[in-house]
């Protein structure tokens, strides 16, 4: 077997522009999944019965289905969704020529690591000692002085870890919005070798590109935490003096 190495250097850039929308579909996604994780999080941990129950259903339905049909399902159903806004709303007119790909994706990826990022803001609240918020107010803390300052830090540190891991695995994850003609790395790397008959080479080059991003972005990510560790630690300690 031949690799066809002139090809692979020159098709290094063609794919790597592709990693500003991978990047994009990551970063927004994320921030969607981690807005309905602490939504969901809170109603869970608030003891709204009939909300929780509700969350819980959603959230096993989203977690039982593989990511790749719920991709499917939001090419397939946003579509009529928005022809009936676009029926009963005046001022939207929905254009199916120029459907929004990138929304497609992005609304999959966030409601199905929304489920994840769920139980880890529910975890990562109920590892917090139930004596933290009773310290808080025995130095006259307020409910939401104490949760703020005191069980919200530790919570985060609790939570850091699985929040990396989850990014890490959406970057990744990302590569399957080729299905929804997004135009992400891995579509832009099958595109170039289907005209090239380079089918091997342009994978190992898309391969190549992820891992550097994604040794990149743990790097980045440890170096997060150390500093939210250092950072926590050291507002808690302030606290605490301001309080005595």
């Amino acid at each position: 077997m031949h690799l066809n190495y002139g090809f692979m250097l020159r098709d290094i850039p063609v794919v790597a522009k592709a990693l500003i929308v991978t990047l994009e579909l990551t970063l927004c996604s994320y921030a969607g999944a981690l807005l309905l994780g602490l939504i969901f999080g809170f109603i869970q941990l608030r003891g709204f019965k009939f909300l929780k129950w509700i969350v819980v259903g959603i959230n096993t339905v989203i977690k039982g289905i593989p990511l790749i049909i719920q991709l499917l399902f939001c090419y397939y159903a946003i579509p009529y969704i928005l022809k009936f806004f676009s029926s009963i709303i005046p001022w939207y007119t929905y254009d199916p020529k120029h459907p929004a790909y990138f929304a497609f994706a992005f609304v999959a990826f966030s409601f199905n690591y929304g489920a994840y990022l769920t139980d880890v803001v529910v975890s990562a609240f109920k590892a917090v000692n139930p004596g933290q918020i009773e310290a808080a107010y025995s130095v006259g803390m307020t409910h939401g002085q104490g949760m703020l300052r005191i069980v919200g830090p530790q919570a985060l540190l609790n939570a850091l870890p699985d929040l990396g891991n989850y990014f890490m695995w959406l970057l990744k994850a990302t590569s399957l919005a080729s299905i929804v003609n997004v135009f992400e790395m891995l579509s832009v790397a099958k595109a170039s070798t289907a005209e090239n008959y380079a089918i091997l080479e342009g994978y190992i080059v898309a391969a190549g590109l992820y891992w550097i991003v994604c040794v990149i972005a743990e790097r980045l990510l440890k170096l997060l935490s150390k500093k939210t560790d250092y950072r926590i630690e050291k507002r808690g300690r302030k606290c605490l003096n301001l309080n005595r």
